[in-house]
């Protein structure tokens, strides 16, 4: 009976909910299987009816669900969420962003660092790069920073990743607040205390009011702040 399942497709229902909670469903290392390429079917037809066609304003619901259910701390159902908005339209950069997050979360970063640049690359909102800049440049920085403590020598690089994302996000939009302080703290990583002032001091002309404390602590025991 247990072979005739497996050939059939079936699978048992911890396998199924294993899947499900992986980007893309694991594929493509993962075969999707002929059973469960019947239920995307059905699944994408279904909400072809209830949005009236209309896959992609679909896809774009079920991500803003998954980051709903993301901030509410339950990992697995966002990223389930987030699985259904991709097939809905697998060039939704929002779901890939999705990914993103949720790998952060789950301490994977360099699986995160790929979903985001995939995100980078079909990004159609001018106004939501800077902080999909932002997320990736922080993830790359976070990288760089364990690279460093594990001595296996692709810090630099990785902060120079991290430094160009934030770049290229204020050069975007120099006014979206919170890439200055997240490249402070990067800078930090790095061992760049002057240069992390420098964002300080950036992010303050710019209307940054507060700072964490202890951050502005730990870079002042490093380097006392500049007297300008």
């Amino acid at each position: 009976m247990l072979i005739t399942l497996l050939l059939s497709g079936c699978m048992t229902v911890a396998e199924k909910e294993a899947i499900e909670v992986l980007p893309m469903y694991g594929q493509p290392q993962l075969a999707r299987s002929d059973y469960l390429q019947r239920e995307d079917a059905a699944f994408v037809k279904q909400e072809g009816y209830r949005y009236r066609g209309d896959l992609k304003r679909a896809s774009r619901e079920w991500s803003r669900q998954a980051l709903d259910i993301l901030r509410l701390g339950d990992l697995d159902a966002a990223m389930r969420r987030l699985n259904q908005a991709w097939l809905l339209d697998p060039a939704n950069y929002q779901v890939y962003w999705g990914f993103g997050q949720v790998l952060v979360l789950r301490d994977d970063l360099a699986g995160a660092a790929g979903y985001l640049e995939q995100a980078l690359h079909i990004v159609d909102d001018v106004y939501q790069k800077p902080a999909l800049l932002t997320d990736t440049g922080t993830v790359y920085s976070l990288q760089g920073e364990q690279a460093e403590s594990a001595r296996v020598g692709q810090g630099v690089a990785l902060f120079d990743q991290a430094n160009a994302r934030f770049a290229a996000a204020v050069a975007l939009d120099g006014d979206y607040l919170p890439v200055w302080q997240h490249w402070a703290r990067s800078l930090y990583r790095q061992g760049d205390y002057a240069a992390a002032w420098d964002k300080i001091r950036q992010a303050r002309q710019r209307g940054v009011k507060v700072f964490s404390g202890d951050f502005l602590q730990a870079l002042s025991a490093r380097l006392p702040e500049p007297v300008n």
